[in-house]
């Protein structure tokens, strides 16, 4: 065999491992379209409202959308979802929170890989990687997160939260609903 012979038939070996692997790719991406564009959607609505309360309001400032029900206010939250662990005050707490975040995503992730991908177990699961990726981005970059969202009667109020809490919590919601209500098998 001549070298030009051996050099092109390597060529096609290893086109053919690489149009395999983009085939693959492919499939992966098209199976999942639904809860890719879902992450995608979620995770730029969360940076595009943080940054806006970040430009249009001062640190606690505060406005009234539905009377006292419903309002915007600004805080910055160094704990996770609702406020939890905001106070504790461990030198590692940043890197601890992380490390548990990305834990929950394997977890997930896992439970997801396993699962039929109807649309809606893709939706309520972008909705869920979407929200956290949110999240763990401003936590891995600021070491904290953005909360603006206030809802409460008088002083009666439910922890400041963001879209991406609000976003994993409705598609945790949505699952609980397939699964216990709809009997649908994950």
């Amino acid at each position: 065999m001549t070298v030009k012979k051996k050099k092109r038939t390597k060529n096609k070996k290893n086109n053919s491992i690489f149009n395999t692997y983009l085939t693959t790719l492919r499939n992966i991406f098209f199976k999942n379209i639904i809860m890719i564009t879902t992450i995608m959607t979620v995770v730029i609505l969360d940076k595009l409202t943080k940054l806006l309360i970040k430009h249009l309001f001062i640190h606690g400032e505060s406005i009234n959308i539905i009377g006292n029900f419903f309002k915007l206010t600004f805080i910055e939250n160094e704990g996770i979802a609702f406020g939890l662990f905001s106070e504790w005050s461990h030198p590692l707490k940043a890197i601890i929170l992380l490390v548990l975040s990305v834990i929950a995503l394997i977890f997930i992730g896992n439970i997801y890989y396993k699962s039929e991908k109807t649309v809606c177990l893709q939706i309520s699961f972008g909705m869920i990687f979407g929200g956290a990726f949110g999240n763990i981005y401003d936590r891995l970059i600021y070491k904290k997160v953005v909360d603006f969202l206030n809802l409460g009667i008088g002083h009666l109020r439910w922890p400041f939260f963001n879209i991406a809490d609000l976003s994993i919590t409705v598609g945790v919601i949505i699952i609980i609903y397939l699964v216990f209500i709809k009997k649908q098998k994950i």
